[in-house]
């Protein structure tokens, strides 16, 4: 063979996007750049200055609104349904409803997020806590999605203490150590109940893929022609999420997205990478530096509290975390969910549709796991260690 043979991954992983390799382990061809606008303007291009303080996105929740949640609950109960069917109209919301749909659109056509503060989770179980999640979130997004090939539905994001794994060996979600800027794979809102602060560090980190992309392409014009060539490729184990090769960065229906997370592109140190997908340039190594840094230069962090709902576009903002350190009887703990407003989604590129299908669609043979409360973990596969 020489070195210009193409090769093939479909006979031995299933795929999506343009995977033909050569030989050398460098892509066998590459698309003309898509023609990208020179700036973003909106809501959504915002940065730490646009904000005078806290309050223009934290909607806090006063006294008679928390009533009305604790209500919901009590007409939730009276139902006897399964957690999984609290919705608009099974958790009614008559007063707070419509400010949370207002947040819904803030979410999908504004600034990219908002923080839904005010209801304390000490004061209710484990499972209730889920409940007011799920009937809270409804507003937002009522679509929820998998989360892993097994079917779950809730994650559970705490330092694993009982775990021996170095924490550089563990999933970041399973870990105390800081995380890079990044999205949650394929999904559209990404959605997080906060049970515990942490005793030091740990605020949610965000910065506007909006902002990042007129920066970069103001002082970095190379990086954003590189990102939005389809010669990214991500390492996957497991069979949610296929290895697929193809861009970071995407124009779409008038919109700029950045979607990637370093782990599948980089891989991992003790692991070697899928047979047959190229490592990344050094070009490429570099570009994802300059992000970083970008993304870094225009964050604000997120202290948040016990009880607040976060909810990020994940098409529009780019998050991270700080490093921690837990408090020895409460260490931080998050419920994440993957979220989707049917009404309001953003149209997004065909590379990005299959793995959204796969997280979505009620029809794809992938059941549902509703697991209301944490367990333990002490082992991590390196399908979890390549995924957020």
């Amino acid at each position: 063979m020489g070195a210009e043979t193409i090769l093939s991954l479909t006979e031995q992983t299933p795929v999506w996007g343009d995977l033909r390799l050569t030989l050398k382990g460098e892509p066998a061809s590459q698309n003309k750049t898509p023609k990208l606008p020179a700036e973003m303007s909106g809501p959504l291009a915002w940065s730490p200055s646009t904000f005078q303080s806290e309050s223009d996105y934290i909607l806090t929740l006063d006294d008679k609104q928390i009533e009305e949640v604790k209500s919901a609950l009590s007409h939730f109960h009276g139902l006897d349904l399964s957690g999984s069917e609290a919705s608009t109209s099974t958790f009614p919301l008559p007063t707070l409803g419509p400010k949370l749909k207002k947040a819904a659109e803030d979410v999908h056509s504004g600034r990219g997020f908002v923080v839904v503060r005010g209801v304390q989770p000490s004061q209710f179980t484990p499972e209730d806590n889920v409940v007011i999640f799920l009937g809270i979130s409804s507003y937002i997004a009522g679509t929820r999605g998998r989360q892993d090939e097994n079917g779950n539905m809730l994650m559970h994001i705490r330092n694993a203490k009982l775990s021996k794994t170095p924490q550089s060996q563990r999933p970041t979600r399973y870990s105390s150590r800081a995380s890079t800027f990044h999205t949650d794979t394929f999904c559209d809102i990404l959605a997080l109940q906060s049970r515990n602060n942490a005793e030091e560090g740990g605020k949610t980190l965000l910065s506007s893929t909006w902002t990042v992309f007129n920066k970069l392409q103001k002082d970095h014009p190379e990086v954003c022609k590189l990102l939005a060539q389809p010669n990214w490729s991500f390492d996957s184990r497991g069979s949610f999420f296929p290895c697929s090769t193809r861009p970071l960065l995407y124009h779409h229906a008038g919109k700029i997205m950045i979607n990637f997370a370093r782990e599948p592109l980089l891989g991992l140190e003790d692991v070697k990478r899928q047979a047959g997908l190229p490592v990344l340039s050094q070009a490429q190594k570099s570009a994802l530096d300059i992000v970083e840094k970008v993304a870094a230069e225009g964050q604000i962090g997120i202290q948040t509290e016990p009880g607040d709902l976060l909810f990020i576009n994940n098409h529009g903002v780019l998050h991270s975390r700080e490093a921690f350190t837990d408090a020895a009887e409460s260490p931080r703990y998050l419920v994440r969910m993957w979220l989707r407003n049917e009404e309001l989604a953003w149209d997004i590129p065909k590379d990005l549709e299959h793995g959204n299908s796969r997280i979505y669609d009620r029809d794809n043979g992938l059941g549902e796991i509703w697991n209301p409360v944490d367990t333990p973990r002490i082992n991590f596969g390196v399908n979890e260690r390549l995924t957020s």
